[in-house]
């Protein structure tokens, strides 16, 4: 059974941006659409997105995976998005998504970036990273200051999940980033924004290793169809005792 992550009632929404207009050139092949359990690899990431009920979500497409009807089941707070210029990299889409985001809910908190070959992140792992950014932004310090610096605490502006010292996703944007993200030259990640601010990122061992598993290759897609088969498998065998 799941644990049940409590979000502050009366708090802001989060929207979440599930970035899915990558070309896939290590794999030959758009990656989202892989077969994944019966579902596009994709859909589990859409899917953890609106269990996690944080706030809006805006799915970046690419043309392709549109043309294919992702999003397989439509939902009003699922707003899909698709980027024209694919090849430009992960900055373009970030940005449209963005935009979409505060158009659709202007008064967004932060905004949490999913990535679309993460189909192991689940929704309470998103409802956590964002619990915890809401309780050490309440306290307003990090707990990583240098030891004997006299300057005020520093207030977060965004976390991420670490796991065996390897920074992950999903990444939490705070609303001050917003702005500086969609002005923020064009890249092919969220590396050098994130690097700028890297004193004030809130830094949250994860859980588990899905916040640093994703499929980049075929090796990483059999491994990830092996785990869920066997995940799957389990699962059915504990309904039938």
């Amino acid at each position: 059974m799941q644990q049940e992550v409590k979000i502050t009632v009366g708090a802001a929404p989060v929207g979440i941006i599930v970035l899915a207009a990558g070309q896939a050139t290590r794999m030959g092949r758009l990656k989202q659409l892989l077969p994944l359990c019966n579902r596009p690899l994709v859909e589990w990431s859409i899917q953890s997105a609106r269990e996690a009920r944080l706030g809006p979500i805006v799915v970046v497409l690419h043309p392709a995976v549109a043309a294919a009807g992702i999003p397989l089941h439509p939902a009003p707070e699922v707003h899909p998005v698709v980027n024209p210029w694919p090849e430009r990299g992960q900055a373009t889409s970030l940005r449209l998504g963005l935009r979409a985001l505060l158009q659709t809910e202007p008064s967004v908190e932060a905004a949490l970036v999913v990535l679309g070959d993460q189909p192991l992140v689940s929704a309470d792992l998103m409802r956590g990273l964002v619990r915890v950014f809401r309780e050490v932004r309440a306290r307003h310090t990090l707990p990583r200051r240098p030891a004997g610096e006299n300057s005020a605490p520093l207030v977060p502006v965004g976390a991420r999940p670490v796991w065996n010292g390897e920074p992950g996703h999903p990444v939490l944007l705070g609303r001050r980033l917003l702005s500086e993200a969609l002005a923020f030259p064009a890249s092919d990640s969220m590396r050098p924004l994130l690097d700028r601010h890297r004193e004030r990122m809130l830094f949250w061992p994860a859980p588990g290793p899905e916040v640093v598993t994703d499929v980049d290759t075929w090796e990483d897609y059999y491994i990830i169809v092996r785990r869920l088969q066997r995940q799957e498998q389990y699962q059915g065998e504990g309904e039938r005792r």
